[in-house]
């Protein structure tokens, strides 16, 4: 991996190249192609296996001239920016490194605790109100999407209910909003969006709950439960233009030093479910929460027993293992919301999620 980081750093510098030096951070393996003879970029059958080995492990496909995505689009490459292609889609992890080493302190100082009322750096972009509206009404579409998949696509109302919803994100014209990936979802016919991609935008719902709650629409469930999802899209106006539109007229947006309180809680929670999932043993979290380097640690509203988290009324260790992890994953979306909302980027799929 500091061979590939050696390689690509000799690429041309782009607004990518950073974030590809980081996503090397979090390879565990790889796979040898070898074609005999040459494959045809066009209709190879053993290309279309090759893609699905790499998307079936979040992968990407490393060139001498370029990593691509699974579907063989440019994220990164020899040519420079005029080559990478916007509809490249990243891995779902893109970073994980001891925060020991550079980068990985650097990755924690973008998302570690600060006091709530600290005024964005010169680097941070935290969105304006009407942006955090618009970016929520996205993400209703983009989750409503994902769960019409669970229903038969032949079946009439299903079939209404999509033309509805594509209906109402033109109408409060949204389109300008959807990342790549997402607007890809959000398109793709009923009956035949990838299952890693339902699952992915499904798992959209936990960020936007954080989204509606700064806009004081909606309130954030406990930690190991996950956000209702029909309540949720009502409170923003799904399927309702003169509601959605109303939303992006006159957004009330929670103060910096709120958002920052809760971001600071998010942090907590999800540094100990990363750090239970790496090393899975009990530890004083409170006493650990008071005396990190990197604390003193919010634990406010977290419920805890023996001194550790408690995850559906158990210890973390005597709590199931399909809870565990399904708060984790909750905690990634609603940290990554929260780190969004206190300093950006633009897009909020790249914002930190570094414990």
């Amino acid at each position: 991996m500091d061979g590939m980081r050696g390689y690509f750093a000799r690429f041309p510098d782009t607004p990518r190249k950073e974030r590809v030096l980081l996503l090397t951070t979090t390879f565990r393996g790889a796979i040898a192609a070898d074609f005999d003879p040459e494959f045809e970029p066009e209709g190879d059958p053993r290309l279309t296996l090759l893609f699905e080995v790499a998307r079936l492990l979040d992968g990407v496909l490393f060139t001498p001239a370029a990593l691509r995505d699974a579907s063989g689009r440019v994220l990164f490459g020899v040519w420079g920016e005029a080559e990478e292609d916007a509809d490249a889609e990243w891995p779902r992890v893109l970073g994980e490194v001891p925060a020991s080493e550079p980068l990985g302190a650097a990755m924690h100082e973008m998302s570690r605790p600060k006091p709530p009322d600290e005024e964005p750096g010169p680097e941070a972009n935290p969105p304006a109100a009407e942006r955090v509206a618009r970016r929520a009404l996205a993400l209703v579409a983009v989750t409503a999407r994902a769960i019409l998949e669970q229903d038969d696509a032949s079946a009439e109302h299903v079939r209404n209910t999509y033309a509805d919803l594509l209906a109402w994100v033109t109408e409060i014209g949204l389109d300008a909003e959807f990342e790549p990936d997402e607007r890809e979802v959000v398109n793709c016919p009923l009956g035949q969006l990838d299952p890693q991609q339902q699952a992915n935008a499904t798992w959209r719902l936990e960020a936007l709950v954080v989204l509606a709650w700064a806009l004081k629409r909606f309130d954030i469930p406990p930690h190991d439960e996950l956000a209702k999802l029909n309540p949720l899209w009502k409170c923003l106006g799904v399927l309702d233009a003169d509601a959605a539109r109303g939303l992006i007229a006159n957004p009330d947006l929670r103060s910096r030093e709120e958002i920052g309180t809760v971001r600071n809680r998010l942090f907590a929670l999800h540094w100990r479910l990363r750090n239970y999932h790496l090393t899975p043993a009990v530890i004083d979290f409170a006493e650990f929460a008071r005396t990190c380097w990197f604390g003193p640690l919010d634990l406010t509203d977290l419920p805890l027993i023996d001194g550790d988290l408690a995850v559906g009324g158990e210890r973390i260790n005597r709590a199931a293992a399909g809870a565990v992890a399904t708060a984790r994953s909750t905690a990634h979306e609603r940290h990554q919301a929260a780190n969004w909302l206190w300093e950006g980027p633009d897009e909020l799929s790249a914002a930190s999620v570094a414990t």
